[in-house]
């Protein structure tokens, strides 16, 4: 919910500040910087200490990040000294900061905690979760902007990570727990994920070594074009709705909502796919080739009529739809596919193919906006997503793999 709230509080923000849209992009890019900056950080310090940890102290650092755009960046000491928008890129780039080590610490308890035939589904559910917060804010941020102003947006939000820390800590296992489960496991379930998964540490594998592998680079690519389309779509969808399709503000955000919907399904269903044909005997290689081939091309005709000027809101909603829904299939492909190939130092190759897949975000948001400033529409922005799909899924049927790559 921080992240997703400004792509609704920029529309207002935007006409009071009198930012063009080449700002705006980069004002929406600001939180990449600093998801970018902790991809790596976040999966070496959840495979030394544990997911649990490092994620704790994630939640605690962007909530109050969050309070920071208006307590501090937009207000009068700062316009009159001019420096709001340096103020609210650095506000934006601490949120961003805090929530880049929320997915390596993810991944880390995933391969520490669920046996490797239900991680598909793990995941599918942890992303299901991910995407409810875009939900989330996309149907109470209208709320709240009509009935208390877009200020009060960053600071109800920011709150709520209170009582999202006190169930952090009572719920997730601590390492302690880890530890015990897998000496008491006798290899299957959750013990057996993290006997699998092995002591953190226990073999040294840095950055080169990850890279050294074509395996590793399939995946940062389809993470890089995975991530190019999903920051455009969750920081310029509303106004998409907005601008190009006419619709107000309290209906544009509530036309976002509905992609969002159907991509949360899809994260569950992919996931409860991709294990149910690993079970029934289909290699392991030929579900995550499979599965993210089609999350790949099925969203391409999709943008290709998107890419029509004239195209109507209901038409306009339902190709949105489907490009995101189709995509979420990619959770069960290249997502899953990290713990495959190093289910020991899961949380560092997260990170490492994030850092890749977050500058795609940064670019890709920051592009859209001087791309809308210059032509006023977002034809050029999907014709290039299209494209980036096709060569994806290129590299990635010809160099992805699925078997441990450095254990």
């Amino acid at each position: 919910m921080d992240r997703i709230c400004l792509s609704v509080a920029m529309l207002p923000i935007a006409q009071e500040l009198g930012w063009a849209p080449g700002v705006q992009g980069v004002v929406q890019s600001a939180f990449l910087w600093g998801y970018l900056a902790t991809q790596l950080l976040g999966g070496t310090l959840a495979d030394k200490y544990g997911g649990k940890l490092v994620m704790g102290a994630a939640i605690a650092w962007f909530s109050i990040a969050s309070a920071l755009l208006p307590a501090v960046a937009i207000t009068p000491w700062t316009a009159a000294a001019g420096l709001t928008l340096p103020a609210v890129l650095a506000s934006r780039f601490l949120v961003g900061f805090g929530e880049g080590v929320a997915l390596p610490a993810m991944n880390n308890l995933i391969a520490r905690n669920i046996h490797p035939s239900r991680k598909a589904t793990a995941l599918g559910n942890v992303f299901t979760g991910f995407h409810t917060g875009n939900l989330v804010g996309l149907l109470l941020s209208p709320l709240i902007l009509q009935h208390f102003g877009w200020r009060a947006l960053f600071y109800l939000f920011g709150l709520a990570g209170a009582p999202l820390l006190a169930m952090w800590a009572l719920v997730v296992p601590g390492r302690k727990q880890e530890a015990g489960s897998t000496a008491a496991g006798s290899g299957s379930g959750a013990a057996g994920a993290a006997a699998a998964a092995g002591t953190p540490g226990s073999s040294k594998v840095g950055v080169l070594r990850l890279l050294s592998k074509p395996a590793t680079w399939a995946i940062i690519i389809a993470n890089f074009v995975n991530h190019w389309g999903y920051f455009i779509y969750l920081n310029w969808m509303p106004t998409y709705f907005y601008k190009v399709l006419g619709m107000d503000l309290r209906a544009s955000s509530l036309m976002s909502f509905v992609p969002w919907v159907v991509m949360a399904v899809g994260s569950t269903c992919a996931g409860l796919l991709a294990d149910g044909l690993v079970r029934n005997g289909v290699p392991v290689l030929r579900v995550r080739k499979g599965i993210q081939t089609v999350a790949f091309l099925g969203p391409v005709l999709a943008l290709t009529v998107l890419s029509n000027p004239a195209i109507s809101p209901p038409l306009a909603l339902l190709c949105m739809t489907a490009a995101l829904g189709i995509t979420s299939l990619g959770q069960a492909g290249f997502v899953a596919n990290m713990s495959d190939i190093a289910p020991r130092h899961a949380g560092l190759l997260f990170g490492l193919c994030n850092t890749f897949g977050s500058f795609a975000g940064i670019l890709g948001v920051s592009v859209c906006g001087f791309v809308l400033e210059r032509t006023g529409t977002f034809t050029p922005i999907f014709q290039a997503t299209a494209a980036l799909y096709v060569l994806g899924t290129a590299v990635w049927n010809a160099a992805a793999r699925a078997d441990p790559q450095f254990d």
